[in-house]
C-alpha cells in the first residue's frame, strides 16, 4: 500500500518526497530507501528541514495529520498560516472588489509567496481531522493541491503478524492510575483510530469481542469503552469496505487488556526474544549495534537486523534462552561441518583446483550464513552478561515467590526470606 500512493503520482517522471518524521518512520517500517528511488524519486527531504526551493519538480508529502506538519504544508505551498484554530466557522468573503492577487480565504495585506514546489500531491498517514482540512482550505493554497488523500497507515508493523499501535507513553499508568484520569477517552478514541486503520488496510469488518470482568474485583476494565469507540469508529469506513463472501467466516476482533492479567510485568521471562528487548539497547524495534572483533584483532561495529528476513531470529526467538543457545550452536557447528573444504582452506591445507572452484562457489553463502549465526551468538553472551551482572537467577526466583506466594518447595512464602543482594 505505500509503495502505491509513490506510484500514484506519475505523470513527471521525477518527483521528491517530503517526510516529517513520525511518517519517515512509518515509510522505513515499510520500504527500503532503494525501493523508493525505484519510483522515480530524486530525492527525500524531511518536512522539518530548511530546503531550497525547486519549482521545476512536483512533491508528494508523505505527513502525519497534525498542526505542524499541515503549518508547514501551508508555507510550503505560499500561503499564510494563520493564528487562529482554523475551525473554518469563520469565512472570509470576496467580491469583485477584493485586491488583486488574493486567494479566497488569505487575510489581507497577507503577501503571495511563490510555493517551494511546482505542485504538490498530500497523502496523510490517517484521517485528516476537519479542523485542519478547514486550514488548508483558509488558506487558499488548494489550487497548488494536485491530490489530497488519507492513506490509513498510522500503525508500526512489526513482523508479518504483529503490529503497534504505539500511540502513547507509559501506557499502564495512563491508563489505569486513579491519579490520571484527563485525557483517557482521548487516548482510547486514539487507539481505537488506529485499529480501524488497520482493518481498513486489511479490508476486514470484524465481529468485536471484549473481555468483561467482575469491576469490583478486577477495577475499572478497559477493554469495554475500547470495544464500543472501535465500534463508533468502524461504523465511519464500513460501506467503503467489500462485503464479506457469504462462505467466508467471520473475522473476530478479541480485545483484552491487562486487567486479565496484571502479573505478568513483574515476572521476567527468559525466551530469547523476551531478554534481548529486556536487557539489550534495541534501536528502532529491530536493530541492534555491536563491536565485533576481527580475526586480525581489529574490531568492526555491525548491526543486526531482527525482523522476518532473519531465519535464526525466526526459529529461536519464542524458545527458552538456553534452548536458544543449544539450537544456535549446532546449527553453527553443523555449518562449519558441512563445509570442510572451506575449513581445510582455513587451516592452510592444499587444494585442487575442482575443490578451489566449489570452495569459491560456496564461500559467500557460508560467509553469510556465519556472519549471522556469529552475530546471534554475540547477542545471546550479551545478554547472558546482564542476566548475571543484575542477579537475575536470584530476582527471577523472588518475583516467582511473590506471584505465587509459595516457594518452589510448596512452602509459604513470606516476604523478606530471599535477600537477593547478598
Amino acid at each position: 500500500m505505500t509503495a502505491n500512493f509513490i506510484e500514484s503520482k506519475r505523470q513527471e517522471r521525477f518527483k521528491v518526497v517530503v517526510v516529517d518524521r513520525r511518517s519517515l518512520k512509518l515509510l522505513n517500517r515499510t520500504l527500503k530507501l532503494s525501493e523508493i528511488l525505484e519510483h522515480d524519486v530524486a530525492r527525500i527531504e524531511k518536512l522539518e528541514n530548511n530546503r531550497k526551493e525547486d519549482l521545476g519538480i512536483e512533491a508528494l508529502y508523505f505527513l502525519t495529520p497534525s498542526k505542524q506538519s499541515v503549518d508547514t504544508l501551508i508555507t510550503d505551498l505560499g500561503g499564510s498560516v494563520s493564528n487562529s484554530g482554523g475551525s473554518g466557522s469563520h469565512h472570509h468573503h470576496h467580491g469583485p472588489g477584493a485586491p488583486p492577487g488574493m486567494r479566497p480565504g488569505m487575510r489581507p495585506g497577507a503577501p503571495l509567496k511563490k510555493p517551494k514546489y511546482r505542485a504538490a500531491h498530500v497523502f496523510f498517514t490517517s484521517e485528516l481531522p476537519d479542523v485542519l482540512l478547514a486550514r488548508i482550505k483558509k488558506a487558499g493554497v488548494t489550487q497548488n493541491i494536485r491530490a489530497l488523500k488519507e492513506l490509513c497507515i498510522e500503525y508500526d508493523n512489526f513482523g508479518k503478524h504483529t503490529f503497534l499501535t504505539r500511540m502513547i507513553n507509559r501506557p499502564l499508568y495512563r491508563l489505569y492510575s486513579p491519579l490520571v484520569t484527563r485525557g483517557f477517552n482521548d487516548e482510547l478514541e486514539l487507539i481505537s483510530k488506529k485499529l480501524v486503520n488497520v482493518c481498513g488496510a486489511l479490508k476486514e469488518v470484524p465481529v468485536v469481542r471484549y473481555l468483561l470482568l467482575d469491576q469490583e474485583t478486577y477495577g475499572d476494565t478497559k477493554a469495554r469503552p475500547l470495544a464500543f469507540l472501535f465500534h463508533t469508529e468502524m461504523d465511519r469506513i464500513r460501506d467503503n469496505l467489500p462485503k464479506e463472501a457469504d462462505d467466508k467466516p467471520p473475522t473476530e476482533l478479541i480485545i483484552v487488556d491487562r486487567s486479565a492479567d496484571p502479573l505478568a510485568p513483574i515476572l521476567h521471562e527468559f525466551t530469547y526474544e523476551a531478554m534481548v528487548y529486556d536487557l539489550l539497547e534495541i534501536d528502532e524495534g529491530t536493530k541492534f549495534t555491536y563491536t565485533a572483533q576481527l580475526g586480525n584483532g581489529e574490531e568492526e561495529v555491525k548491526t543486526v537486523q531482527l525482523d522476518d528476513n532473519d531465519p535464526v531470529w525466526m526459529e529461536f526467538r519464542f524458545k527458552h534462552i538456553s534452548e536458544a543457545q543449544e539450537g544456535i550452536m549446532k546449527q553453527f557447528k553443523e555449518l562449519v561441518g558441512s563445509n570442510r573444504a572451506i575449513a581445510d582452506l582455513q587451516a592452510g591445507q592444499k587444494l585442487n583446483l575442482s575443490k578451489m572452484s566449489d570452495v569459491v562457489a560456496s564461500m559467500p553463502q557460508f560467509k553469510g550464513q556465519l556472519a549471522l549465526l556469529s552475530a546471534h551468538i554475540t547477542i545471546m553472551e550479551k545478554c547472558m552478561e546482564q542476566f548475571k551482572k543484575r542477579s537475575l537467577n536470584d530476582l527471577a526466583m523472588l518475583e516467582q515467590n511473590l506471584v505465587m506466594g509459595t516457594t518452589p518447595d510448596d512452602e509459604k512464602y513470606l516476604t523478606g526470606d530471599i535477600d537477593i543482594a547478598d
